[in-house]
This record gives C-alpha cells, structure tokens and sequence, in this order.
C-alpha cells in the first residue's frame, strides 16, 4: 500500500519516478544524493527515503565537507547522524577548494563537489539528484543574463541532464522555496544554516538576499514565468544544437579538421554554431563569441597565411584553408630513436605503435628512426623524381607544426619508410624482407 504523501514529497517523488523512466532506468536505480544538510538537501532526502517505500532502491547520501567554514565538521557530523537515524549509506569527502588569488571561490567549490558527487555515482552506478528549487533557477537565469548569454544559458538548468555517463536530476526545480520550507517545519526535519549565504559578496548570495525577493514582491509568479522561458529557449537550443550537428558532420574532414570551404559558405551564426559544436565535440568548453569571431575571422585571411588563435588546451590554426585543431605538446620529440624489431614501439609524441619486422634479421642490422630530416632526399613508392623530405611535405600539404614530428625510418643507414600523416609511406628502391606498420593508439 502507498503510503500518504505530501503535496511536495509527491511531486518529487513523481519527478524521479518519471525522470527514471524518461532515462529507461529501472525505478530500483541507486539514488545518489548531494546532501549538505541544508533545507533543500534534507528534504529531497526526506523525499527520496519516500521513494524507496515504494520502489525499495538504494540509496546514498553524499557530503562533501570544503573546510571553508569554522561549522563544517559540526554540519558534516549532522548528516552523517541524520543518515544513520534514517538507513541512508553515507559518504563523506574531504576536499580542497582553491582560494588562490584570481579564483572564484563559487566556482572552485562547485568544481570540487561535482567531482566527488558523480565519482559516487561511478562507483555505484547511480543518478545523482540535486535539490535546487524554482528561485535557485531564477538565480540561474538572471545570472546568464549579466553574463550575456545566448539561448543555451538561458535555458538555466535542465529537470535531467547527462554529465558524462552520469544522468543528474533536479526534481526540486518547479517547487518554491517557501514550500520547501514550509514542509520542513511540517514534518519537523533538523537541517543546518549555512553562515556565507548571508555574504552578499557572492553573486548569488546577492541576488538572492537583496534583488529576488523585491522581484518576487512585485512580481509573485516569476519563477513560474521564467522557468517557462527557460524551457522555451532549451527547447530552441536544443533545435538549433541538433541542426549545428549536422553542419559540423559536413564540414569534419577528420575529428581534428574542419573544412575551411565549406563552413565559409555557411552563414556566420551557423559557422559559430559549428565551431561551437566542433568543441563540444573535443571535451573542450565552448568559446566565447570574441573568441568564436577570431576563430571565424581566419577563414579570410590571405591564402598562404596561417593565422592561429590561442587556447588553455592548445591552438586551433587555419592551414591549406582548413582549420585544424592543435592540443599542446606533452610529449618532446626525439631527434633519433633505436628500433627493436618484431614488437610494438611506442611513439608517444605521434599517439601511435610502429612495428618493424626483418623476415631474415642478421645481427648487425639495426633499425633506427630520425625526425627532423628535412632535407634528406627520398623517393616515395609510387613517386617518379626524388625530392627534400621538406620538399614533400608541401606536396602533401602536411602542417607546418607537425613537420618536425614526422620520422624518417632507416635501416642499416638506409631510409626505408617515413611515417607521415598516420600512414605508413615506404621508399624506393623497397628494401627486401623488411616489412613497417603504424597504428594509432
């Protein structure tokens, strides 16, 4: 028999039930909740123990204790309590927020706790529930808006969204803050007051204490409407980012190189919207717009420029009129390098495995590989003329900054292959029983 619900533990619990099955997850999935012991944490718990009266999954409760406050043992002694009492498993992490100069001490915590919250989720293979509620998500809005977001941030945060594999639901978000409250002092649930909501140095902090409740007094169904305008414009971001995928296909030549021709031909808000997509795509955070019109304003460069535009992670450069995607070196790139035969040999600074196999070895054949070889003259198989290696490279159109990478195979003082592109290219004339393959890693 169901038990008798609340108007607000009801809602949350058909919000995770629907979630769940809009996700095609079982309604016995282990429920990971971000508990700090606040008001909103301590009823979505109360909600989600709800929850398992009915559908018996597991559940877990996740503090993650900053250090940031004089309070923070004694909160994070609280929940632990509260979780015992209720037959919650619970999970304490202790982390580091770094408050170094030209931090932002907001952000730095949020980063942190993400981290600690879906490590949970990946050891137990659960959904992480979060207990933001309608005022949070006005925050959200307004917030994008002083920072001159497009629709994407405006749309504020989604009722469930994926981070990674993890799937993250906020069955709180359509709820007030006031209902909230009020079912706490109902249902007389102990929960603790964090001492720096009340610094309005932090942004949120100032709009919640000092700008909300002036819009709510004048305005008393905002969080409504602007939790309507946020769907609004997730749904056209979400018409607009499925329409972007489809550019950025035609326009990928491979994961790292756009084609300069045709994203030119696109309009500008659709070539932004690829590069934009063509990021996402990297694991990378979308460029700003100043950063996505630098990006674009390459395409018009003069024809043998190679401009570039520079990034934490690396370099996206314009070369033979495409863009490329350039990460920054990690690996440094030997100048010569002795081979063993017949076994995989790593290449780092290439991502990549050569193998050189010698049907007949004798003892004093050695295989060893050179970079830089510029000017080492070759004949590729199936070339008709001898060329520079540097020659070569501009008949293969290779970027100038993988040039000095590309290695030169030799035996016995012979070049016998180069690896250039990824590829394998042997020389003439071929050398007998010698056989080279590259594979990327």
């Amino acid at each position: 028999m169901t038990p008798h619900l609340s108007p607000v533990s009801e809602h949350i619990v058909n919000r995770i039930a629907m979630s769940l099955d809009n996700a095609s997850l079982s309604l016995k999935t282990p429920l990971v909740v971000a508990y700090s012991g606040g008001v909103d944490s301590s009823v979505l718990l109360q909600a989600v123990i709800a929850f398992r009266e009915q559908f018996g999954n597991p559940i877990h409760a996740v503090h993650v204790h900053h250090g940031l406050s004089d309070n923070a043992d004694d909160w994070a002694r609280h929940c632990e309590l509260q979780c015992r009492l209720d037959d919650v498993e619970f999970h304490l992490y202790r982390v580091d927020v770094d408050t170094g100069a030209r931090k932002s001490v907001e952000a730095e915590a949020r980063k942190v706790r993400y981290n600690a919250l879906l490590e949970v989720c990946k050891q137990i293979g659960g959904v992480l529930l979060l207990g933001q509620h309608a005022e949070d998500q006005l925050e959200t809005v307004l917030l994008q808006l002083k920072r001159g977001a497009g629709p994407q941030g405006l749309a504020g945060m989604g009722d469930m969204q994926y981070r990674g594999e993890t799937l993250i639901m906020r069955p709180m978000l359509a709820l007030d803050k006031a209902d909230i409250v009020a079912f706490a002092e109902e249902e007389m649930l102990q929960w603790v007051e964090d001492e720096s909501n009340q610094q309005n140095s932090f942004d949120r902090n100032f709009l919640r204490n000092e700008i909300i409740p002036h819009l709510l007094e004048r305005w008393p169904q905002l969080t409504k409407t602007v939790r309507r305008s946020a769907e609004l414009c997730a749904e056209q971001s979400m018409l607009v980012s499925d329409s972007a995928q489809r550019y950025y296909e035609d326009c990928k030549r491979t994961e790292i190189r756009l084609n300069g021709e045709k994203l030119a031909s696109l309009s500008l808000p659709w070539q932004a919207m690829v590069i934009r997509a063509w990021f996402k795509a990297r694991g990378q955070l979308a460029p700003s717009k100043a950063q996505a019109d630098q990006v674009l304003a390459m395409l018009k460069a003069k024809h043998d420029a190679t401009p570039e535009v520079n990034f934490k992670w690396g370099r996206v450069i314009r070369f033979d009129q495409d863009l490329y995607w350039v990460v920054n070196a990690v690996h440094d790139i030997p100048s010569s390098l002795q081979l063993d035969t017949n076994k995989d040999i790593a290449l780092p600074w290439l991502n990549g495995l050569i193998r050189v196999t010698l049907s007949d070895e004798r003892s004093d054949d050695a295989v060893t590989l050179q970079t830089n070889a510029r000017n080492l003259k070759v004949k590729p198989e199936n070339a008709s003329v001898s060329k520079k290696v540097k020659e070569w490279f501009k008949v293969w159109r290779i970027p100038r900054w993988e040039r000095n990478a590309v290695p030169v195979v030799f035996l016995n003082e012979v070049p016998v292959a180069l690896i250039v592109s990824g590829q394998c290219v042997n020389l003439q004339p071929k050398a007998s029983g010698i056989e080279i393959t590259f594979r990327l890693d």
